[in-house]
């Protein structure tokens, strides 16, 4: 019989186009499961009280020293039962998942301010060494300078090809097959200076603008540590997508359609920095002074 794993490898993944980082982040999931089972996940093991278990079991035990976060152990539920109700329907298990209701705190959005992210363009410059046969300084100071210019996901970025690039009109074109939720291009401005230093090391029409030879997940750490030189606290690649959002708004445009967002609610509150755009009048400002004596 066939494992969980190896039937959201063969089937779930396929069929959901699910991309390469995807696929990694339910793998930990599965990873997480089979860790308190002590065995690989089988399809017997996806029953309400088990998985219940495992998820209070994920919520209470440290890694590197800490908890996980709530949204973590939410993701890891969201995903399980992703994978769950597709075997369910193709009655390959016999019932449909039951779980109590989980639910994370909603955290304030968090950007880096348009200094940082000076800071991070800058400290990326400066790094020696290649990836792949591209300077590697030249790499980030172009990728973190482009993610601030389209305030796209760093996904759509790394999959850009250069004959998506118009760097004589300046724009950048997205192909909706290389984006969250596969459903339009999307094409975004780009300043000079960023033209400018695409152009040094511009390639051929079908080649990747920024090729990345690694394990995906190599990024991120590389990303702290130039955010740590910068002197930046680091906040991801979304962070720049944040940033750009908040400072698009606070200059009066729709920070949904450039992030392009179904809808507003997502946009106001997962991406919009009120440090940066500001909450409008508060309640002192407004009531009436009390008399106190």
């Amino acid at each position: 019989m066939n494992t969980v794993r190896e039937l959201f490898l063969s089937r779930y993944a396929p069929l959901h186009q699910l991309c390469p980082k995807t696929i990694i982040l339910y793998g930990h999931t599965l990873d997480r499961f089979a860790e308190f089972l002590a065995h690989e996940p089988q399809l017997v093991d996806l029953d309400d009280l088990v998985v219940s278990r495992f998820l209070q079991w994920r919520a209470s035990t440290e890694r590197r020293g800490k908890l996980p976060s709530i949204s973590s152990v939410l993701k890891d539920r969201v995903q399980l039962v992703a994978i769950w109700t597709y075997l369910a329907r193709k009655k390959l298990v016999t019932e449909f998942p039951e779980l109590p209701p989980m639910r994370a705190p909603q955290r304030t959005p968090r950007a880096y301010t348009s200094q940082d992210v000076a800071r991070l363009i800058t400290a990326g410059r400066y790094r020696t060494g290649t990836i792949g046969t591209l300077p590697e300084g030249w790499w980030w100071h172009t990728l973190l300078y482009a993610a601030w210019c389209t305030a796209e996901r760093i996904g759509a970025l790394l999959a850009l090809r250069w004959d998506q690039v118009d760097l004589e009109g300046r724009t950048i074109t997205f192909l909706a097959e290389t984006r969250k939720g596969h459903t339009r291009d999307i094409e975004r401005a780009i300043t000079q200076d960023l033209a400018d230093a695409l152009r040094m090391h511009q390639r051929g029409p079908r080649e990747l603008v920024w090729p990345w030879p690694y394990g995906i997940t190599l990024l991120w750490p590389t990303l702290k540590k130039i955010a740590r030189k910068a002197g930046v606290t680091p906040r991801g690649f979304h962070g720049i997508r944040k940033s750009a959002a908040s400072y698009f708004a606070l200059a009066g445009g729709s920070a949904q359609q450039l992030l392009d967002h179904e809808k507003a609610s997502t946009t106001q509150r997962s991406y919009i920095d009120v440090r940066i755009v500001g909450t409008g009048p508060t309640a002192p400002d407004l009531l009436p002074r009390l008399d106190l004596g």
